[in-house]
Protein backbone atom coordinates (compact mmCIF):
# COMPACT_ATOMS: atom_id res chain seq x y z
CA UNK A 1 0.00 0.00 0.00
CA UNK A 2 1.14 3.53 -0.78
CA UNK A 3 3.04 5.06 2.15
CA UNK A 4 1.16 8.32 1.65
CA UNK A 5 -2.15 6.50 2.05
CA UNK A 6 -0.95 4.94 5.31
CA UNK A 7 0.14 8.39 6.53
CA UNK A 8 -3.38 9.74 5.97
CA UNK A 9 -4.96 6.66 7.55
CA UNK A 10 -2.93 7.15 10.74
CA UNK A 11 -3.61 10.89 11.00
CA UNK A 12 -5.90 11.89 13.90
CA UNK A 13 -8.39 13.53 11.51
CA UNK A 14 -6.68 16.89 11.65
CA UNK A 15 -8.23 18.03 8.34
CA UNK A 16 -11.79 16.97 9.22
CA UNK A 17 -12.98 20.54 9.69
CA UNK A 18 -11.80 21.49 6.18
CA UNK A 19 -13.59 18.66 4.35
CA UNK A 20 -16.94 19.96 3.03
CA UNK A 21 -18.35 16.44 2.75
CA UNK A 22 -17.59 15.68 6.41
CA UNK A 23 -18.89 19.08 7.53
CA UNK A 24 -21.98 19.04 5.31
CA UNK A 25 -23.06 15.47 6.11
CA UNK A 26 -21.83 15.25 9.70
CA UNK A 27 -20.53 11.74 9.00
CA UNK A 28 -17.14 10.72 10.40
CA UNK A 29 -16.96 8.05 7.69
CA UNK A 30 -16.58 10.78 5.05
CA UNK A 31 -13.44 12.36 6.52
CA UNK A 32 -10.25 11.96 4.46
CA UNK A 33 -8.71 9.99 7.34
CA UNK A 34 -11.59 7.50 7.45
CA UNK A 35 -11.52 7.08 3.68
CA UNK A 36 -7.80 6.40 3.64
CA UNK A 37 -8.14 3.95 6.52
CA UNK A 38 -10.48 1.85 4.37
CA UNK A 39 -7.97 1.92 1.52
CA UNK A 40 -5.10 0.52 3.54
CA UNK A 41 -6.55 -3.00 3.55
CA UNK A 42 -9.25 -2.95 0.85
CA UNK A 43 -9.32 -6.75 0.51
CA UNK A 44 -10.90 -7.00 3.96
CA UNK A 45 -13.82 -4.69 3.15
CA UNK A 46 -13.89 -4.36 -0.66
CA UNK A 47 -17.43 -2.95 -0.92
CA UNK A 48 -16.76 -0.27 1.68
CA UNK A 49 -13.47 0.62 0.05
CA UNK A 50 -15.06 0.98 -3.40
CA UNK A 51 -17.72 3.28 -1.99
CA UNK A 52 -15.28 5.29 0.10
CA UNK A 53 -13.08 6.46 -2.77
CA UNK A 54 -16.01 8.43 -4.20
CA UNK A 55 -16.89 10.30 -0.98
CA UNK A 56 -15.19 13.37 -2.37
CA UNK A 57 -15.89 16.49 -4.42
CA UNK A 58 -12.19 16.93 -5.30
CA UNK A 59 -12.16 20.40 -3.77
CA UNK A 60 -8.63 19.98 -2.43
CA UNK A 61 -9.34 21.60 0.94
CA UNK A 62 -7.67 18.75 2.81
CA UNK A 63 -4.53 19.13 0.69
CA UNK A 64 -4.44 22.88 1.29
CA UNK A 65 -4.59 22.35 5.05
CA UNK A 66 -2.28 19.33 5.30
CA UNK A 67 1.09 20.07 6.90
CA UNK A 68 2.62 17.05 5.17
CA UNK A 69 1.57 17.97 1.62
CA UNK A 70 -0.41 14.78 1.16
CA UNK A 71 -1.65 14.34 -2.47
CA UNK A 72 -5.11 13.17 -1.43
CA UNK A 73 -6.80 13.72 -4.78
CA UNK A 74 -4.11 11.79 -6.65
CA UNK A 75 -4.29 8.96 -4.12
CA UNK A 76 -8.05 8.67 -4.58
CA UNK A 77 -7.70 8.87 -8.36
CA UNK A 78 -5.29 5.94 -8.29
CA UNK A 79 -7.53 4.01 -5.90
CA UNK A 80 -10.56 4.40 -8.19
CA UNK A 81 -8.58 2.93 -11.06
CA UNK A 82 -7.67 -0.05 -8.88
CA UNK A 83 -10.94 -0.70 -7.07
CA UNK A 84 -13.52 0.09 -9.78
CA UNK A 85 -13.96 -1.81 -13.07
CA UNK A 86 -12.40 -0.17 -16.15
CA UNK A 87 -14.48 2.52 -17.81
CA UNK A 88 -15.42 2.41 -21.46
CA UNK A 89 -13.45 5.02 -23.44
CA UNK A 90 -14.91 8.49 -23.12
CA UNK A 91 -17.07 9.56 -26.07
CA UNK A 92 -16.66 13.33 -26.56
CA UNK A 93 -19.76 15.40 -27.40
CA UNK A 94 -20.18 17.20 -30.71
CA UNK A 95 -19.65 20.92 -31.29
CA UNK A 96 -22.48 22.38 -33.36
CA UNK A 97 -21.46 25.41 -35.39
CA UNK A 98 -18.21 26.73 -36.83
CA UNK A 99 -17.56 29.75 -34.65
CA UNK A 100 -14.25 30.02 -32.84
CA UNK A 101 -16.23 30.64 -29.64
CA UNK A 102 -18.03 27.64 -28.14
CA UNK A 103 -20.69 27.81 -25.41
CA UNK A 104 -20.32 24.71 -23.23
CA UNK A 105 -23.79 23.88 -21.90
CA UNK A 106 -23.66 21.55 -18.91
CA UNK A 107 -26.96 22.49 -17.24
CA UNK A 108 -30.58 22.38 -18.35
CA UNK A 109 -30.71 25.86 -19.92
CA UNK A 110 -29.26 26.55 -23.36
CA UNK A 111 -27.89 30.10 -23.08
CA UNK A 112 -26.11 30.13 -26.47
CA UNK A 113 -28.52 32.62 -28.08
CA UNK A 114 -28.35 34.94 -25.06
CA UNK A 115 -24.54 34.86 -25.14
CA UNK A 116 -24.51 35.47 -28.88
CA UNK A 117 -26.80 38.50 -28.52
CA UNK A 118 -24.81 39.86 -25.59
CA UNK A 119 -21.44 39.55 -27.36
CA UNK A 120 -22.82 40.37 -30.83
CA UNK A 121 -21.04 37.43 -32.40
CA UNK A 122 -21.88 33.94 -33.57
CA UNK A 123 -21.37 31.26 -30.95
CA UNK A 124 -21.10 27.51 -31.50
CA UNK A 125 -22.67 25.10 -28.99
CA UNK A 126 -21.49 22.01 -27.16
CA UNK A 127 -23.82 20.13 -24.81
CA UNK A 128 -22.23 17.89 -22.19
CA UNK A 129 -24.18 15.60 -19.90
CA UNK A 130 -21.14 14.48 -17.90
CA UNK A 131 -19.24 17.76 -17.39
CA UNK A 132 -16.70 16.88 -20.09
CA UNK A 133 -15.87 13.42 -18.84
CA UNK A 134 -15.75 14.18 -15.13
CA UNK A 135 -15.87 10.51 -14.09
CA UNK A 136 -13.02 9.65 -16.47
CA UNK A 137 -10.91 12.56 -15.30
CA UNK A 138 -11.29 11.41 -11.68
CA UNK A 139 -9.39 8.18 -12.45
CA UNK A 140 -5.68 7.84 -13.07
CA UNK A 141 -6.24 5.19 -15.76
CA UNK A 142 -8.57 7.34 -17.88
CA UNK A 143 -7.69 10.99 -17.24
CA UNK A 144 -4.84 11.39 -19.75
CA UNK A 145 -6.79 9.96 -22.69
CA UNK A 146 -9.78 12.17 -21.86
CA UNK A 147 -7.58 15.27 -21.79
CA UNK A 148 -6.15 14.40 -25.20
CA UNK A 149 -9.64 14.03 -26.66
CA UNK A 150 -10.70 17.39 -25.23
CA UNK A 151 -7.68 19.12 -26.74
CA UNK A 152 -8.43 17.60 -30.15
CA UNK A 153 -12.15 18.41 -29.86
CA UNK A 154 -11.62 22.15 -29.40
CA UNK A 155 -8.62 22.43 -31.72
CA UNK A 156 -7.76 26.05 -30.95
CA UNK A 157 -11.29 27.28 -30.22
CA UNK A 158 -12.20 29.30 -27.13
CA UNK A 159 -14.73 27.81 -24.72
CA UNK A 160 -17.21 29.77 -22.58
CA UNK A 161 -18.27 27.64 -19.62
CA UNK A 162 -20.86 28.02 -16.87
CA UNK A 163 -19.22 25.84 -14.20
CA UNK A 164 -15.78 25.35 -12.72
CA UNK A 165 -15.80 21.61 -13.37
CA UNK A 166 -15.80 22.20 -17.13
CA UNK A 167 -13.35 25.08 -16.80
CA UNK A 168 -10.81 22.93 -15.00
CA UNK A 169 -11.18 20.15 -17.54
CA UNK A 170 -10.50 22.50 -20.45
CA UNK A 171 -7.63 24.28 -18.72
CA UNK A 172 -6.01 20.90 -18.04
CA UNK A 173 -6.38 20.12 -21.75
CA UNK A 174 -4.70 23.44 -22.69
CA UNK A 175 -7.91 24.85 -24.17
CA UNK A 176 -8.54 28.60 -24.01
CA UNK A 177 -11.49 29.05 -21.66
CA UNK A 178 -13.51 31.84 -20.02
CA UNK A 179 -16.19 31.71 -17.34
CA UNK A 180 -19.63 32.96 -18.32
CA UNK A 181 -19.63 34.89 -15.05
CA UNK A 182 -16.74 37.06 -16.27
CA UNK A 183 -18.74 38.15 -19.35
CA UNK A 184 -21.86 39.34 -17.56
CA UNK A 185 -22.63 43.01 -18.36
CA UNK A 186 -23.64 43.72 -14.77
CA UNK A 187 -22.27 42.43 -11.52
CA UNK A 188 -24.71 40.93 -9.02
CA UNK A 189 -25.69 43.26 -6.20
CA UNK A 190 -26.24 40.42 -3.74
CA UNK A 191 -23.38 38.89 -1.73
CA UNK A 192 -21.21 36.31 -3.48
CA UNK A 193 -20.79 32.91 -1.89
CA UNK A 194 -17.16 31.82 -1.96
CA UNK A 195 -17.26 28.19 -3.06
CA UNK A 196 -14.32 25.82 -3.09
CA UNK A 197 -13.79 26.47 -6.80
CA UNK A 198 -14.51 30.19 -7.10
CA UNK A 199 -11.87 32.88 -6.87
CA UNK A 200 -11.73 34.61 -3.51
CA UNK A 201 -13.98 37.65 -3.32
CA UNK A 202 -15.95 39.59 -0.78
CA UNK A 203 -19.09 37.80 0.19
CA UNK A 204 -20.66 35.18 2.39
CA UNK A 205 -18.53 33.15 4.77
CA UNK A 206 -19.67 29.69 5.80
CA UNK A 207 -17.85 26.85 7.49
CA UNK A 208 -18.95 24.60 4.64
CA UNK A 209 -17.07 25.54 1.46
CA UNK A 210 -18.73 23.23 -1.07
CA UNK A 211 -22.36 22.48 -1.87
CA UNK A 212 -21.72 18.89 -2.97
CA UNK A 213 -22.58 19.37 -6.63
CA UNK A 214 -19.27 18.07 -7.96
CA UNK A 215 -18.40 14.47 -8.72
CA UNK A 216 -17.67 11.83 -7.95
CA UNK A 217 -19.83 12.38 -4.87
CA UNK A 218 -22.86 13.79 -6.71
CA UNK A 219 -23.02 10.87 -9.16
CA UNK A 220 -22.12 7.97 -6.85
CA UNK A 221 -23.63 9.21 -3.57
CA UNK A 222 -26.39 11.63 -4.65
CA UNK A 223 -28.21 11.45 -1.31
CA UNK A 224 -25.10 12.69 0.51
CA UNK A 225 -24.67 15.46 -2.07
CA UNK A 226 -28.27 16.49 -1.37
CA UNK A 227 -27.56 16.48 2.38
CA UNK A 228 -24.68 18.89 1.79
CA UNK A 229 -26.91 21.27 -0.16
CA UNK A 230 -29.55 21.16 2.58
CA UNK A 231 -26.91 21.81 5.22
CA UNK A 232 -25.66 24.83 3.31
CA UNK A 233 -29.19 26.15 2.84
CA UNK A 234 -29.60 26.11 6.63
CA UNK A 235 -26.26 27.88 7.10
CA UNK A 236 -27.31 30.63 4.67
CA UNK A 237 -30.53 31.04 6.66
CA UNK A 238 -32.58 32.46 3.78
CA UNK A 239 -29.94 34.96 2.66
CA UNK A 240 -29.96 35.64 -1.09
CA UNK A 241 -26.51 34.98 -2.54
CA UNK A 242 -24.80 34.72 -5.90
CA UNK A 243 -22.34 32.03 -6.98
CA UNK A 244 -20.25 32.23 -10.19
CA UNK A 245 -20.70 28.47 -10.71
CA UNK A 246 -23.98 27.55 -12.42
CA UNK A 247 -23.68 23.90 -11.42
CA UNK A 248 -23.39 24.92 -7.80
CA UNK A 249 -26.31 27.35 -8.12
CA UNK A 250 -28.61 24.70 -9.61
CA UNK A 251 -27.72 22.19 -6.89
CA UNK A 252 -28.38 24.67 -4.11
CA UNK A 253 -31.61 25.85 -5.75
CA UNK A 254 -32.81 22.22 -5.76
CA UNK A 255 -32.40 22.26 -1.97
CA UNK A 256 -34.51 25.40 -1.68
CA UNK A 257 -31.65 27.85 -1.13
CA UNK A 258 -32.06 31.45 -2.33
CA UNK A 259 -29.13 31.29 -4.74
CA UNK A 260 -28.54 32.72 -8.22
CA UNK A 261 -25.93 31.77 -10.81
CA UNK A 262 -24.52 33.37 -13.97
CA UNK A 263 -27.14 31.85 -16.27
CA UNK A 264 -29.87 33.51 -14.17
CA UNK A 265 -28.30 36.93 -14.78
CA UNK A 266 -27.83 36.69 -18.54
CA UNK A 267 -29.81 39.39 -20.38
CA UNK A 268 -32.42 37.64 -22.57
CA UNK A 269 -31.90 38.01 -26.29
CA UNK A 270 -34.65 39.79 -28.28
CA UNK A 271 -37.30 37.45 -29.63
CA UNK A 272 -37.90 37.53 -33.37
CA UNK A 273 -41.52 38.35 -34.29
CA UNK A 274 -43.17 35.87 -36.61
Amino acid sequence: MNVATETCALCPRLCRHTCPVAVGTGLESTTPTAIMALLVLPQQQPELSRGAVDLCTQCGACEDYCGLDQPVRDLLSEARATLHPPLAPWAPPIIHGHSQTVAVICGTTDWTADLSAMTEQNVATLRTTDHLGEAHRARSDAAAATMEQLELLFAGRTAIVECHTCREALEAASVSVEMLDALLPRRPSRPTWRTCRCAASAGVRTLQKCCGARGPLSTTHPSLADEMALSLRKRLDGQAVYTPDARCAAHMQSAGANVFGPVDLLPPHPQTEE
